[in-house]
């Protein structure tokens, strides 16, 4: 483009303002790029790029405002890191011979020529800098094993960061680097022709082979004393034996990308095992494995059998391991929970203690192996943090710690009963399709024409892709995917019919259902969706459209979208060529679960039932980066599920805040693993074979908060709970205390506690766990921890008044999520037909803020800690980003202050019950939730009581013994869980051939 030159140059002046003054506002951004354009423009050494009309001059002007907004307006958090301190030796700095960062310093400069932001590239240098540091010196000649995990958000741009750790491996000197990219072929390719891009800078063009392309294009490598990193694998083929002959060696470096699969590990081990020298036990080279979803495929699910046992994936990545001298392991996943629960299995370092079968030249033999200890992260876990233009679980779902500005992105589509759902069927369908899956796909045809209506903006924004995909995932059973797929088509060719041939202004034509649609679907969200995104979002290409503008563009929309059952039996592929632009419906389940990018992703039909949430956190292929069309978007999910990926986005948010509490107290990942395993929801979250060693379990409340948010809203109910509640309170010696946040204190002991909790109550049993949270202080106050007791009401609210001559408060107000939607809210309807409450949207708690927790706690000592708290974020801001001192000021002003801070400095003899009455008005606030409240007899003038208990972290923290199915509703007979969601299981008696 002529202007990239033009943009390059004004970019690093305005980021040499920005490090000057700290910070840049969206006005002065603007202000300051057509300042530089037209100095430029007079300037005489620049006037050869100026020929041309004012009118094209003016384009390239929209076009470097466009493209720097998202580069520079974009911002990202420090990352988190846990690690075992004792043991990290900084190596880096202290190599004699500095490391030339060739292949590093090659990346970022493609990276930038990308149009990534420029704060993004930045946390990228940090991050793997600091993640290569602590996987130890590749060129150290001591025996050493390093393992780590990063932990990055779903499609939040884990390859992008992995690619740079290569990048780094590389430059640092290790001698082979084999990335396991989970199980499929399909991601195995992509993750191929990522790297091939990334790192290697040689691959496939188009038709063409072994051309440059990626990072190649910015600098060719093989010259000048910097060799060519050997790809030993390719789009078209995984790892095989017949690909190396005899005499090859480690003379280059090299990269591998391999599915994680028996096979293709068999031949590994035979490979590195065959040339292993006389007489030497290993390899004296350094390998470095890069095991993308590690939790998936990689876990040792026979574990629990002992240390002897383990499940064939994980037990021939410790044997291949072990096959090298020095070595290091580095998992990346989203969601870690089965990571850490997997049994922790010691080494077996003598030969023979894994055996691998295997046939050679008709030939089945053995190769005994020795094995390395448990893929643990020992060495470190690290949590990547999210640019502001990533939209994450927690923009979609409620996640427990939302402020009052936030805002849920309102692109679900709930689907209130799919099974009593009307059916559509058109001429040619074998089969009928469900009224909201052909809702869906008249939405798809309006995403791409919206979309089309700004691509003379957006094709000019980073990023930009003209590829348009719809996602429907209803089963892993593929006849069914296939029966699905072929009415899909079916109805896709009868709307291509008759778009091309009704008319515009027929009342009853297709035009007039898709305006309908338009209206239903989108109309509201196109011009409002800029007030749902945060500040620091480029907001730019998202201009509002009328329909009048979208629908002259419906014709070319429709054309050409091909529909794809993504499985063994079709053998379809989705191929995403550069520069070009495909239509695709993709029908799938396993296939497209986990990694697998979809391009230009825009509508998702999700009905896959999955107990496993984890599972399911990683089948949400709608987050990531929709830039200028994410209010193109809509993911039509059934209230079960929208219900799931609130909870494990929720916990997954709490485990967060314990991770960055943990780095600032410099706990260990051995630590972190003891947080996870006694963390009341992750028995809820992991899948059942991980729990066959843990029909008890041990819990901790340490730490935490634990709140009532579900209410049974019932007439007796209510008025029981708010009856009992008033006769404690008046018989109790509750002394006020004034101040911003004022309550009603009184201090107390376990026994007053518990008649609180034993009181009547509308709040559901499930998920407070009353008698789990009892059994749990009972056995801390038998070490004399919890024995003392702050009982706090909340006494100032948003809601009505309640004045009595011994009690007066404004009650607390908690709403249903805000959106022009409502009504098809999974909230609302549990609301309205079965009257179950949930505090959700943006208030998915019933905590007022965070400092509600300081309550009863010395002043000074809450002013140190909050103090402090925000010297830290600036220390992060200034020596993790790099901010200059009065941005990081800024952005640490900016923070939220989290209650785990107030809850570190109470004793850990004195727990804290908050009691919050939650105004009734405001539930039932409107016609048909009024009218449900009056035929239920229920008084909204008598409050809920809800509860919020504030636990301090407790040191030797006694825990307690439960059943597993005491926490969640688990099978009885753990051994015969039903596993068809997850892997194949490893087949015994499978012998595989060495190819």
């Amino acid at each position: 483009m002529e202007w990239d030159l033009l943009s390059e140059h004004i970019r690093r002046k305005i980021e040499k303002l920005k490090k000057q003054q700290g910070y840049i506002t969206p006005r002065q951004l603007d202000q300051e790029i057509e300042r530089n354009f037209y100095d430029m423009k007079r300037t005489e050494i620049f006037s050869d790029f100026f020929e041309g009309s004012e009118e094209l001059h003016s384009e390239w002007l929209a076009s470097i405002k466009l493209r720097l907004k998202s580069i520079i307006v974009t911002s990202i958090d420090p990352d988190t890191v846990i690690d075992d301190q004792l043991d990290y030796e900084r190596w880096i700095e202290a190599r004699e011979v500095p490391i030339r960062w060739n292949y590093f310093d090659r990346y970022v400069t493609y990276l930038r020529r990308l149009g990534r932001p420029s704060e993004v590239i930045s946390s990228t240098e940090r991050s793997t800098k600091a993640i290569i540091e602590r996987l130890g010196d590749p060129l150290k000649p001591i025996s050493v094993l390093q393992k780590g995990l990063v932990l990055g958000s779903v499609q939040s741009g884990k390859t992008a960061n992995f690619n740079g750790v290569i990048n780094r491996g590389v430059d640092a000197g290790y001698d082979l680097i084999i990335v396991f990219s989970g199980i499929m072929e399909d991601l195995r390719s992509q993750t191929q022709k990522r790297i091939n891009t990334d790192v290697v800078g040689i691959g496939e063009d188009g038709n063409q082979i072994n051309q440059r392309i990626g990072v190649g294009k910015v600098q060719a490598f093989g010259v000048d004393g910097i060799h060519q990193l050997t790809s030993l694998t390719s789009m078209s083929a995984d790892f095989r034996k017949s690909m190396v002959d005899s005499n090859f060696g480690f003379t280059n470096q090299k990269i591998l990308v391999c599915k994680k699969n028996v096979g293709v590990l068999t031949n590994l081990v035979y490979w590195f095992k065959s040339s292993i020298s006389h007489g030497e036990v290993n390899l004296a080279k350094s390998l470095l494995v890069i095991d993308d979803e590690a939790d998936n495929a990689s876990l040792n699910n026979l574990g629990h059998k002992g240390e002897k046992y383990a499940s064939k994936v994980n037990g021939h990545i410790r044997a291949l391991l072990n096959l090298f001298k020095r070595r290091s392991y580095l998992g990346y996943t989203a969601t870690p929970f089965a990571n850490i629960l997997q049994d922790q299995n010691g080494g077996q370092e003598e030969e023979g203690s894994w055996t691998i079968d295997y046939r050679y030249n008709n030939s089945i033999q053995k190769l005994e192996c020795s094995l390395s200890p448990s893929l643990f992260p020992d060495k470190f876990i690290y949590k990547l943090a999210t640019p502001s233009s990533y939209l994450g679980p927690k923009r979609f779902f409620s996640n427990g710690r939302e402020s009052e500005g936030d805002r849920k992105i309102p692109l679900i589509e709930t689907i209130p009963n799919p099974d009593s759902e009307t059916y559509v069927r058109v001429e040619g369908m074998e089969s009928d399709l469900p009224k909201s899956l052909t809702d869906s796909i008249d939405c798809f045809i309006i995403s791409i024409a919206l979309r089309d209506s700004r691509k003379h903006i957006l094709q000019h924004l980073p990023g930009f892709t003209d590829h348009h995909t719809m996602l429907v995932h209803i089963s892993r059973l593929i006849a069914e995917q296939n029966t699905i797929a072929a009415a899909i088509k079916k109805y896709v060719d009868h709307l291509t019919i008759r778009i091309s041939t009704d008319s515009l202004s027929d009342p009853a034509g297709i035009y007039e259902r898709l305006r309908l649609q338009w209206n239903r679907f989108f109309a509201y969200k196109v011009a409002n969706i800029k007030s749902y995104l945060p500040l620091d979002y480029n907001t730019d290409g998202l201009d509002s459209k009328t329909w009048e503008e979208v629908s002259s563009l419906v014709p070319h929309a429709v054309n050409n979208i091909s529909v794809k059952a993504i499985n063994s039996m079709t053998g379809d592929k989705l191929i995403y060529p550069d520069g070009g632009s495909k239509k695709y419906i993709a029908v799938g389940g396993n296939r497209l679960s986990r990694g697998f990018t979809l391009e230009g992703l825009t509508i998702n039909y999700f009905l896959r039932d999955t107990n496993y949430y984890d599972a399911l956190l990683q089948m949400g292929r709608w987050f990531g980066y929709r830039p200028g069309y994410i209010d193109a978007c809509r993911l039509f999910i059934d209230f079960p599920t929208e219900e799931k990926y609130d909870f494990i986005t929720t916990a997954l948010t709490e485990l967060e805040e314990q991770v960055e509490a943990m780095e600032i107290q410099k706990k260990t990942p051995r630590q972190f693993e003891l947080l996870i395993k006694q963390h009341p929801d992750v028995l809820k979250i992991t899948r059942a074979t991980i729990l066959k060693n843990a029909r008890e379990v041990r819990l901790s409340f340490q730490n935490m908060l634990h709140q009532t948010v579900t209410f049974k809203i019932e007439k007796e109910a209510v008025e029981d709970a708010y009856k009992s509640f008033r006769s404690l309170f008046s018989e109790l010696d509750f002394k006020p205390i004034a101040g911003k946040n004022s309550f009603y204190l009184l201090n107390t002991g376990i026994a007053t506690l518990f008649r609180f909790l034993d009181s009547p109550a509308s709040y559901m049993a499930q998920p407070f766990m009353k008698d789990i949270l009892k059994a749990y202080i009972e056995k801390c106050s038998a070490s004399n921890k919890l024995v003392n007791w702050k009982i706090a009401v909340k006494r100032t609210g948003s809601g009505y008044e309640i004045k009595d001559s011994d009690f007066q408060i404004q009650t607390t107000v908690r709403r249903l999520p805000d959106s022009e939607n409502i009504d098809k809210s999974h909230y609302y309807q549990d609301l309205l037909h079965e009257q179950k409450f949930t505090a959700s949207g943006k208030s998915m708690n019933i905590v007022t803020s965070g400092a509600d927790e300081a309550v009863g706690l010395d002043s000074l000592a809450v002013a140190k800690v909050k103090e402090e708290f925000r010297a830290n974020k600036m220390k992060e801001y200034l020596e993790k980003n790099g901010c200059s001192q009065a941005e990081a000021e800024r952005r640490a002003k900016k923070v939220t202050i989290p209650g785990w801070i107030y809850r570190k400095i109470r004793r850990e003899s004195e727990g804290l019950l908050i009691i919050y009455l939650i105004d009734q008005t405001e539930i039932f606030n409107d016609s048909k939730l009024k009218e449900v409240a009056r035929s239920k007899e229920i008084d909204t003038k008598i409050p809920l009581i809800g509860y919020a208990i504030s636990f301090p972290p407790i040191v030797d923290d006694p825990g307690g013994i439960y059943l597993a199915n005491e926490i969640m509703e688990l099978p009885v007979d753990l051994d015969n869980v039903n596993e068809s969601d997850e892997l194949p299981e490893d087949i015994d008696n499978e012998v595989n051939d060495i190819v």
